[in-house]
C-alpha cells in the first residue's frame, strides 16, 4: 500500500514539475528576441491580469494589514513596467510591428514569481504533512490562503502591475505605430 501511494505521489509532483519546466520554456523563449505585436492578445492579457489581481484584493480584503504586501507589490511592478518601457525596442518587419522588451526584467518577474510559488508550495505541502487539521488539507486552492500571505500576495501584485503597465503600453504604442503607418 505505501508503495503504491508514493508511486501516485511521485507521479503527480511529476507532472507538476514537467509543466512548471514548460512554462518556464515558454516564457524564457518568449521573452529572448522580438514578439509580434497583436492588440487582441495584449488586451486578452491585460484584462486576464487585472481581473486576477481584483480577484486577489477581494479576497485579501478580510486581511487589511496584508494589504501592505499589495501596496509595496504594486508599487514595485509599477517601477519595473516603467523601466521596461524605457529600454522597449520596436522594428518593422514585412507582417507587422515587433517589440522586443528587456529581458532583465522579464526574467526577474518569472523567477521571482516561481521562486515564491515553489517556496510556497512546498510551505503548503509540509505544513498539510505535519498537521492533518491544517486548512489547506480541506482545500488547497483557496484564494483567502493565497491572499492571507503577504509575501505571495505582494509577489502576485508585482507581477500584475508590471504586466497590466507594459501591456497597456505597448497597446497603446501599437495604436501610435498603426497610425504612423497609415500616413
Amino acid at each position: 500500500m505505501w508503495r503504491c501511494l508514493i508511486i501516485q505521489n511521485t507521479g503527480s509532483v511529476l507532472y507538476i514539475v514537467l509543466l512548471l519546466a514548460f512554462v518556464i520554456y515558454r516564457r524564457v523563449k518568449r521573452s529572448i528576441g522580438f514578439q509580434k505585436l497583436q492588440r487582441s492578445r495584449l488586451i486578452i492579457r491585460t484584462v486576464l491580469f487585472a481581473v486576477i489581481g481584483i480577484a486577489i484584493f477581494i479576497a485579501g480584503l478580510r486581511h487589511p494589514l496584508y494589504m501592505i504586501g499589495d501596496v509595496a507589490g504594486l508599487a514595485v511592478g509599477v517601477c519595473l513596467a516603467i523601466y521596461a518601457v524605457k529600454h522597449s525596442r520596436f522594428e518593422k518587419r514585412q507582417d507587422g510591428w515587433y517589440y522586443r522588451t528587456h529581458l532583465g526584467i522579464e526574467l526577474s518577474v518569472l523567477f521571482l514569481f516561481l521562486g515564491r510559488l515553489a517556496y510556497r508550495m512546498f510551505l503548503m505541502y509540509s505544513q498539510a504533512q505535519n498537521d492533518p487539521s491544517h486548512p489547506f488539507n480541506a482545500n488547497p486552492y483557496d484564494p483567502q490562503a493565497l491572499a492571507s500571505d503577504p509575501w505571495t500576495s505582494g509577489i502576485f501584485y508585482v507581477i500584475i502591475a508590471y504586466y497590466v503597465g507594459y501591456f497597456g503600453y505597448l497597446l497603446r504604442k501599437e495604436k501610435e505605430l498603426r497610425s504612423s503607418d497609415e500616413q
